[in-house]
């Protein structure tokens, strides 16, 4: 069905696969699980569309709560009914919304509609995430011309944004910062899909505020509208080393006191950095990581040669706890002095005690007070 639908003004939010609203475990304004996002077209409302109205002063937040307990019941024709109405109503979420009322209209078996749903997203100047198509439930569109030729266009979009993307540097300073002194270094890397708009506020504690000068990079690589990632080896490299001259030709670092560290994608790219050598760094703090596959025997041992330390902190929930058990047993194997520490009952997310468990990482690696995450 053709609907007369105008283009409205690019919005920004970073898309995250629905599941993730539910089976997330901590719950934060800045986390992005949950993010539902908006760009219903004009489908007809089921016969039941009555018993999910749309109270006229109702927030976003308690729209996004009322969708996901309607998509945990199982009632995706309601939980499409209100994303529809959503879309006018809440234009700055365009795109999680037509991503999730997609997604209910592939449960719904209603493949044309949910490709009408994340058409409309293109239509209202949205793009949406490198890698949010590739959960089992797009599986039913595969095949489909019409869903590739979106892909196709969709991709041709995230390349264009891509462009014109650069690299940013946020370099914040310590508490009582005296030019006349130097300062140890951390250098912090946001998590895949994430500005720095969202990681700066979790990726903090005490002892940063402190006695840290801070460089929180924000990538160059496009991951979503508003999000990037860390996946391209060669370029974190070359961005990541950028951000460290900057930040020494401006500010008076202590060489022998520079660490790394991020969130996830961050978290891999944090390694990328570690053990590649090229920086002068004193070790790492990385929280639910991704694992490089090509992190080499040679490359770990010559870390360790270095006096390299490192803190892998994750969840138990993390979907990559395993691996990340694995690579920590072939740190100790190789002589590459670590700690890894697993909080229990969350999901790929921060601990409610990150802060202290950042701090307590930052001791292991500089040689002071307990090493017992």
């Amino acid at each position: 069905m053709k609907m007369p639908f105008a283009a409205p003004a690019i919005a920004g939010l970073a898309i995250v696969l629905f599941a993730s609203y539910l089976s997330a475990k901590s719950a934060s304004p800045a986390e992005p699980q949950g993010s539902f996002d908006a760009a219903p077209v004009g489908f007809e409302r089921p016969a039941n569309d009555a018993q999910t109205p749309l109270p006229t002063e109702e927030g976003y937040p308690e729209f996004r709560r009322r969708v996901g307990e309607l998509y945990a019941q199982k009632k995706y024709a309601e939980a499409a009914a209100l994303l529809e109405q959503g879309l006018d109503r809440f234009p700055g979420h365009v795109m999680a919304n037509t991503y999730n009322l997609a997604s209910m209209r592939v449960l719904m078996d209603e493949q044309d509609e949910a490709v009408d749903a994340l058409e409309e997203g293109h239509r209202r100047g949205v793009l949406f995430g490198k890698w949010s198509f590739q959960e089992d439930v797009w599986e039913p569109l595969r095949g489909s011309a019409r869903f590739q030729a979106f892909l196709d266009r969709n991709g041709a979009l995230i390349a264009d944004a891509q462009r014109k993307s650069e690299m940013k540097l946020d370099v914040r300073l310590p508490e009582g910062y005296d030019p006349a002194r130097k300062w140890p270094l951390f250098i912090a890397l946001h998590g895949g899909g994430e500005s720095l708009a969202e990681f700066v506020p979790s990726w903090t504690s005490a002892r940063l505020r402190r006695e840290f000068i801070v460089a929180y990079v924000q990538s160059s690589q496009v991951a979503s509208m508003t999000g990037f990632h860390w996946q391209d080896d060669a370029v974190t490299l070359k961005e990541v080393g950028e951000a460290y001259r900057r930040v020494l030709a401006g500010y008076p670092v202590d060489p022998e006191r520079v660490l790394v560290g991020g969130f996830s994608s961050g978290g891999y790219g944090s390694l990328i950095v570690a053990f590649e050598g090229a920086l002068p760094l004193r070790g790492f703090v990385i929280l639910c990581p991704e694992v490089p596959t090509n992190l080499t025997d040679a490359a770990i041992t010559a870390a360790a040669g270095r006096g390299l330390r490192g803190t892998l902190l994750t969840t138990e929930l993390d979907h990559r706890v395993d691996t990340q058990k694995k690579l920590a047993e072939r740190w100790g194997k190789l002589g590459l002095e670590h700690v890894i520490s697993v909080t229990p009952n969350i999901g790929h997310w921060y601990p409610k005690d990150f802060g202290d468990r950042l701090d307590q990482a930052i001791s292991h690696i500089l040689g002071r007070a307990q090493t017992t995450l």
